[in-house]
């Protein structure tokens, strides 16, 4: 992994039979992952959407509690060694878990979760939750700069910070064909339908 700046960990993790239905959507920084989740959970309202821990600084835009919960470094460190975190990852010098609590009491439950997470996260759920709907939500091609306008727009990106989250974005694209699906997020009204079709037809098999 020399070219992502991404690291995972996780402490053991006991999960009970998955009852509902867990989706991971990933992609790179500035890809716009959650804003085709917010689009998407519209039409999709059986699905409660884990909320991650996060070390990073709270922007400007972002409810405490919805988008994430900010915590300081020592507060990531209790919860980790009260193994209350699923997975975690430092990724560009922050770091991310997901509380266990959020998605085990729904999925056990009955519940359909999902969780929007890094690549690495992903392939962690996957191999607790074999079960799991893995989604790669991608750039389009036609603009090969995209993630850079978009990152670059955020003003509390550096430009040492912004060379790290392309970096690390070469190295996820390179893993899609490990995911169940791919979105090409060329549109936001596009990518959601999209997302919401492949809901209906995974749905669909178990029925």
């Amino acid at each position: 992994m020399a070219t992502s700046s991404v690291t995972s960990q996780s402490a053991p993790v006991q999960t009970e039979p998955q009852l509902g239905m867990l989706l991971v959507l990933s992609g790179p920084s500035g890809v716009g992952k959650d804003s085709v989740w917010q689009e998407a959970s519209k039409t999709l309202t059986s699905f409660d959407k884990a909320i991650t821990c996060t070390t990073r600084a709270q922007r400007e835009h972002e409810i405490e509690g919805i988008d994430y919960y900010f915590v300081s470094n020592e507060e990531f460190d209790r919860l980790l060694a009260d193994d209350q975190m699923l997975e975690w990852a430092k990724v560009h010098n922050a770091r991310y878990g997901i509380p266990a609590s959020s998605v085990l009491t729904r999925l056990t439950a009955g519940k359909d979760v999902v969780c929007v997470i890094d690549v690495q996260g992903a392939f962690r759920l996957r191999s607790l939750f074999p079960g799991a709907i893995l989604v790669f939500i991608k750039p389009p091609a036609s603009d090969p700069d995209v993630l850079k306008k978009r990152l670059s727009q955020r003003g509390d990106i550096s430009e040492e910070d912004l060379m790290v989250r392309l970096k690390t974005a070469e190295w996820e694209l390179l893993q899609t064909k490990k995911y169940d699906y791919e979105i090409v997020n060329d549109s936001l009204e596009n990518a959601a339908k999209e997302l919401c079709q492949i809901i209906q037809q995974e749905k669909a098999k178990d029925q």
